[in-house]
């Protein structure tokens, strides 16, 4: 690898790495989207266990910073983790024996990218527009720590913000799954599905969702991964290596700009990054 080669793999890294740590989302689609556009990978089943294995390596670095101020749910990651290792075991070996074809892959996965971005852009805009019209709260910024945590039989509760969360204990589980299983399929770590069902669904705010949703996600690709590599898969270590050290150097960033920025940033954030890789995806 040259030097400027690896310059752009380093750059490229940090890039993942600063986007997923401040949102909790996107980091898989845009290593998949460095490793076959950007670096003309052609092998789907050596980019799915090399995105996220680059995932799992952010998130264990930017998680300490979020732990430290308080900004996690850690039941609420542990019950979408539970059903997670079951949805990414399953949706691995689906994935390597059925979606091992570059020609296929591209555009289911532009697909899917372009679905979420529509979801979380269609919520940014229903707020702009209440805003216009002097109806919608003001943007949320950080809150400090998520307090009075209690995880009981059928329900777990939390506060954030001076709001009281509830959440049904069976819904995380069945909801990790999916997505997990979905994530699996694509070869992604599961955090653009992550934060929207926990930011639209369960109503949290993006400040408290990044690390939480990195538990989940730590968990489902430690499945996925030894399940890929087992069935045959063959990483290019090379070109994973100096990627993985970007993306943690960016890890190190983006929890501060998560705290800095309001929520509803974000998620625009979010849905701009995911939108323009769906497109391309489908169109190009």
């Amino acid at each position: 690898m040259t030097v400027t080669a690896l310059i752009v793999v380093l750059g490229w890294g940090l890039v993942v790495g600063l986007v997923f740590s401040a949102i909790g989302a996107a980091g898989g689609i845009l290593t998949s989207f460095g490793l076959i556009t950007l670096f003309g990978m052609a092998d789907p089943n050596a980019v799915k266990p090399m995105t996220q294995i680059v995932v799992l390596a952010t998130a264990l670095t930017f998680v300490p910073g979020y732990l430290r101020r308080g900004a996690v749910v850690p039941a609420l990651g542990l019950l979408l983790g539970l059903g997670g290792m079951a949805g990414a075991w399953a949706g691995s070996t689906v994935s390597a024996h059925f979606l091992s074809d570059m020609a296929t892959f591209r555009p289911l996965f532009g697909v899917l990218t372009l679905a979420i971005a529509a979801q979380i852009g269609w919520k940014v805009l229903r707020h702009l527009r209440a805003r216009r019209a002097g109806s919608a709260e003001p943007m949320q910024a950080f809150s400090g720590a998520v307090t009075h945590k209690v995880l009981k039989l059928g329900c777990m509760c939390f506060d954030y913000g001076g709001t009281r969360y509830r959440v049904p204990i069976l819904a995380p589980i069945a909801a990790g799954a999916a997505i997990s299983f979905t994530a699996a399929l694509f070869g992604v770590g599961g955090g653009f599905l992550l934060v929207p069902y926990m930011a639209a669904v369960l109503g949290m705010p993006m400040h408290i969702i990044p690390a939480t949703s990195a538990i989940p996600i730590f968990l489902s690709l430690a499945v996925s991964v030894s399940n890929f590599l087992n069935l045959g898969a063959r990483p290019d270590w090379g070109l994973l290596l100096p990627l993985v050290i970007g993306a943690v150097l960016g890890a190190l960033i983006g929890p501060q700009l998560n705290r800095r920025l309001p929520n509803l940033w974000l998620q625009a954030g979010m849905a701009i990054v995911i939108g323009a890789i769906g497109f391309k995806y489908v169109l190009f």
